[in-house]
């Protein structure tokens, strides 16, 4: 009995052994297999992108109205919203008046300054004075005599003050042109180009009381409500053409080995589970160019993502429903 035992024993210790070899060998070749088969690559690095053109406006103010809401289609042209201007009519005679001003002054340093001059006209000689004044000292000795009456020594004295006063001469005054430097013009010039765009832009904001839409396409998203303050210049909406838009994946190009094209992706993206595949790969480069989610007209934003994979997954194409540019996604792309 106890020999049957220590077979048994013996036979379970041999082949136990060799079954549980082989269930571990099993074991990771089945999770070999698996990984194989489903290996999956997650990317939380991810955002719809597409192409935009943002609206701007061309003056300060408050918005009144919004006339078109996101996600609806617009054309080139229609009004999608209205604002309130900042520039009054008093504002703008005050400009005209600055500027009439300003080209006054431009016209009369061209035409040259217009000044008073000093001019000195000499009187008589002092011979003349000398004459005078010998006649009456000599009259005046004959009046102390009796010689010769009040009268004419009085004369005789009126002679000398007018010779006196015809020595000392005169001045007069002439207005003279002269011209202006060439520094004065130039800085008058200056000023009338200020004057000049100054009224300009103060004439397009009193005009710019409708914003227009720029292209036809779908409201993305907008940036502003109703009431809000607003600067000249400032995007108050996105338009684009929503069936023109995908989904990109930024990763590390370390992983470019285990990427190819038509590979299948599911993501999450604003509440929604969808699907794709993968559909472009773009290498980094030593100067990464803008791939913002939106890619407005005119603009390129500072690409947070230099330096990685650009992988682009293409979207369902049969939707009814909005996907934002620049909404972020979590990604699964399959490694089959």
């Amino acid at each position: 009995m106890e020999t049957d035992i220590s077979k048994r024993a013996g036979f379970f210790l041999k082949y136990g052994f060799v079954s549980l070899l082989a269930l571990a060998f099993l074991g990771a070749g089945a999770v070999w297999y698996y990984q194989r088969t489903h290996a999956v690559l997650t990317v939380t690095e991810a955002q719809i992108a597409g192409r935009a053109v943002g609206v701007r406006t061309l003056a300060s103010g408050t918005v009144t109205e919004l006339l078109a809401e996101d996600g609806e289609a617009v054309k080139a042209g229609q009004v999608i919203a209205r604002i309130q201007v900042r520039v009054s009519p008093e504002q703008i005679t005050q400009l005209e008046q600055n500027l009439a001003l300003t080209e006054r002054n431009l016209n009369e340093l061209r035409a040259g300054v217009t000044v008073s001059q000093s001019v000195y006209s000499g009187g008589a000689s002092t011979a003349a004075v000398e004459q005078a004044a010998e006649r009456l000292a000599k009259l005046e000795n004959l009046y102390a005599i009796g010689a010769v009456s009040a009268r004419e020594r009085d004369e005789a004295a009126a002679d000398y003050e007018a010779a006196k006063a015809a020595a000392q001469g005169s001045v007069s005054y002439e207005r003279v042109t002269q011209a202006a430097s060439p520094q004065a013009v130039s800085e008058a010039e200056r000023q009338v180009r200020q004057a000049e765009a100054a009224l300009a832009m103060a004439r397009q904001e009193a005009a710019a009381t409708e914003v227009t839409a720029p292209v036809s396409g779908t409201v993305y998203r907008t940036e502003v409500a109703p009431e809000s303050e607003v600067k000249a210049g400032q995007t108050i909406v996105y338009i684009g053409d929503n069936a023109n838009i995908w989904l990109e994946a930024y990763i590390a190009p370390e992983r470019r080995s285990e990427l190819r094209l038509g590979q299948y992706a599911s993501f999450r993206v604003e509440g929604r589970e969808l699907s794709g595949s993968v559909v472009d790969i773009e290498e980094p480069t030593e100067k990464e160019e803008s791939s913002a989610a939106v890619h407005t007209e005119g603009s390129r934003p500072d690409d947070p993502h230099a330096g990685k994979l650009i992988v682009r997954i293409s979207l369902p194409t049969e939707r009814d429903f909005i996907l934002h540019p620049g909404a972020r996604a979590a990604v699964k792309i399959s490694l089959r």
